[in-house]
């Protein structure tokens, strides 16, 4: 039987992982951006590190990132589209570049912990409902995780998350498919 079949609600472990990675990188809790303002943000960034040019082309953007700044500049907004593409250029290159600082901050202290969600069971028969409970982490080694999260590679990430998990005694299966991860250091 597979996962949600009875209507456990949740996602990979590696998955939930790169988005508690994403959120610590991009999410700025102070305040929120409009549309705009994270495209000047995505745009200022591109224009300003090496490597820019390679991760527009990536995404089938052409040109470089100065003609961007000049299009910003004249109250012309490019297309949905494109704007999407230069916000994944944009996150795939600021992942590429943050990654060693990242893996230094993670691993700094002996390590960082986490805190694990089990799935949601709110849509699961009473009787076919597991007793799960949030738990706690700590991991010491962060490189391979980081640099799986920086390449986007989903695969690596759920290798490196069922390694993680594989100590959390005999129910670690159940937290291959989570709700959310939590970074608490």
């Amino acid at each position: 039987m597979g996962f949600g079949e009875l209507g456990a609600k949740g996602l990979e472990g590696g998955r939930a992982l790169a988005k508690s990675l994403d959120r610590q990188v991009f999410d700025d809790v102070a305040w929120t951006r409009s549309d705009q303002e994270s495209l000047e943000q995505a745009v200022k960034y591109l224009s300003a590190k090496k490597g820019a040019a390679a991760a527009l082309q990536a995404h089938h953007i052409t040109g470089d990132p100065s003609a961007l700044t000049r299009c910003l500049s004249t109250d012309h907004m490019p297309d949905l589209d494109v704007q999407q593409r230069v916000q994944l250029a944009f996150r795939g290159l600021r992942r590429r570049n943050i990654a060693p600082w990242l893996t230094r901050h993670l691993n700094a202290g002996g390590g960082t912990r986490i805190e694990i969600h089990p799935v949601h069971q709110e849509g699961v028969e009473a009787r076919h409902r597991r007793p799960l409970r949030v738990r706690k982490k700590n991991i010491y080694r962060w490189g391979p995780i980081v640099q799986a999260w920086a390449g986007q590679n989903f695969l690596e990430l759920e290798y490196q998350w069922e390694w993680q998990i594989s100590d959390l005694d005999s129910d670690y299966r159940s937290y291959a498919y989570v709700s959310h991860i939590g970074l608490l250091g």
